[in-house]
């Protein structure tokens, strides 16, 4: 019997040896992270080199915009001076230039500052125009026109021919697809300089060009700027900045994986350690027993026994089978916490006081054999409640072998029941060595015992109080602790009310002497 339930209790706890090897479950996680940093890094490094391939980019738009809009600015000028000398032999051809016509022409383009006419025939009767107050300090420039007539010298403003064609500058609109989406986007500030060194220059924040214009306009040049935002965005934008952050959060990830990973695993290895202490303690607990009851039935078959003897040895072995049936329910609800499921319970009426005299009185003989008084402190008005008869009692057995194995010389204990306006209390009082403030947090964990009491001295799986909570948390109820080290525990079952007939009218409403087993 001994080795079947030993069996059955090692089919519902796992053996160490079954448990996950450490390395197969961190190997796997570890890859899964790793590849993860190293996806996250590649990315970067491509982030990295397609900023770099797009900085090449805006440098050579840089260039590309600034030689581009140079060329056209020389084309520009190059056809207006085309357009200045095709107006002035127009109106050459229309006689003889005149001191107006001069004058109008000079009106057709006011880059043009000064002008004198000079005929071949009569070079004496030249015709002149000046400003009458030009600018000081600008420069002049001049050019001249030869016609079949006679000689046109003009001398022009160079800032005024630029921003006569300034419209050469401008960039060409933005073409649109079929869908009507923008194709090209122009990124590049081109503005006219002076005096500007030609070449590529990269800034902290831009990319800037600067190209010269054609003689005679050598001194000034156009400068294009492409500012290095449009490179690699900002913020969110930014493939390199993104990159970095997801590999800054994989490797967070990682190892915060890699704790959890090692404390489910140390976790682990302390339930194999709990649960293979679990077996063995509750193999020395069944083993003593059924010796007991193995030895006292020996005897009986021996026949030479005296009546006196034989009654003592027949409540021995009604003593520990009743133990031994207390371990086997415990061993069974062991197996239910194991599997995660919850036994049906069987709600039907039952009185409390009846409940509590009867626990007490089947296992008085086991009780008074370990030197205990159990005093009854029962409210005989307390109704009928809906209560699974078997497993409240086993609840209250358990907390009362807890206060036997727990309490030192002073081998007292007082259960006492009481009703409030919503519950029905059951209170087990003892006077034993207590529970550090410590300890009270974990009381009811699984094996807690197991870990921290002295197995050696102190029979108990450590899932008692374990399976009083879990039943009383069946009913919807609680369970409270109220313990001093070195003076004893109360533990208070906390029952909701369910039932609320009276009571029998023939019974005292109270138990004022308490009653002592």
């Amino acid at each position: 019997m001994l080795d079947a339930i030993t069996a059955r209790l090692k089919s519902v706890v796992p053996h160490p040896g079954r448990s996950r090897d450490r390395v197969s479950i961190i190997l796997p996680f570890l890859i899964i992270s790793l590849g993860l940093g190293a996806l996250a890094w590649r990315s970067y490094n491509l982030s990295v080199r397609m900023e770099q391939g797009a900085a090449a980019l805006a440098g050579q738009y840089a260039g590309y915009a600034a030689e581009i809009t140079a060329r056209r600015l020389d084309a520009a000028i190059r056809a207006e001076a085309t357009l200045v000398s095709d107006d002035w032999q127009r109106t050459e051809r229309r006689g003889d230039p005149s001191f107006a016509a001069v004058h109008s022409w000079m009106d057709q383009h006011p880059w043009i500052v000064s002008a004198i006419y000079v005929p071949d025939e009569d070079p004496a009767s030249s015709t002149s125009i000046v400003e009458v107050s030009p600018e000081e300090g600008k420069v002049r420039m001049s050019r001249e026109i030869y016609t079949s007539t006679g000689t046109m010298r003009y001398e022009y403003d160079p800032s005024r021919l630029l921003a006569q064609v300034a419209h050469a500058t401008q960039q060409p609109p933005l073409a649109k697809t079929a869908k009507g989406t923008l194709a090209i986007q122009r990124k590049a500030d081109v503005t006219l300089v002076h005096g500007a060194k030609a070449g590529l220059e990269q800034l902290d924040e831009a990319f800037v060009s600067t190209a010269p214009l054609a003689p005679p306009m050598q001194n000034f040049a156009v400068r294009a700027v492409v500012p290095t935002k449009s490179v690699g965005g900002k913020g969110w934008q930014n493939q390199r900045l993104m990159s970095l952050w997801v590999s800054l959060v994989a490797l967070a990830l990682m190892a915060a994986g890699g704790l959890l990973a090692l404390r489910g695993i140390n976790k682990e290895a302390e339930t194999m350690k709990l649960r293979g202490a679990l077996i063995a303690n509750v193999s020395h607990e069944l083993r003593t027993p059924l010796s007991m009851i193995r030895l006292g039935a020996e005897t009986l078959m021996r026949g030479k026994v005296k009546d006196h003897e034989r009654l003592e040895i027949q409540d021995q072995i009604l003593r520990e089978v009743l133990l031994l049936s207390h371990l086997v329910e415990n061993v069974l609800d062991v197996a239910r916490i194991q599997n995660q499921s919850t036994q049906a319970l069987a709600f039907t009426p039952v009185y409390p006081r009846d409940l509590i005299r009867n626990l007490v009185s089947t296992y008085e003989s086991w009780i008074r054999s370990k030197g205990f008084q159990v005093t009854l402190e029962l409210d005989e008005k307390i109704a009928q409640q809906m209560w699974d008869r078997d497993s409240v009692s086993r609840a209250l057995l358990n907390l009362i072998d807890n206060a036997i194995k727990y309490s030192a010389e002073e081998k007292r204990l007082e259960v006492v029941l009481r009703q409030t306006a919503e519950h029905v209390v059951i209170e087990v009082r003892d006077h034993g060595i207590g529970i550090e403030a410590k300890d009270v947090a974990r009381i009811f964990d699984p094996y807690y015992r197991a870990k921290f009491s002295d197995t050696t001295t102190r029979r108990g799986a450590g899932l008692g109080l374990t399976l009083v909570q879990q039943i009383v948390g069946s009913h919807g109820g609680t369970v409270e602790l109220d313990s001093i080290p070195g003076v004893g525990s109360t533990f208070r079952l906390m029952f909701p009310r369910t039932l609320e007939s009276s009571a029998p009218e023939d019974l005292p409403t109270m138990v004022h002497a308490p009653q002592t087993f």
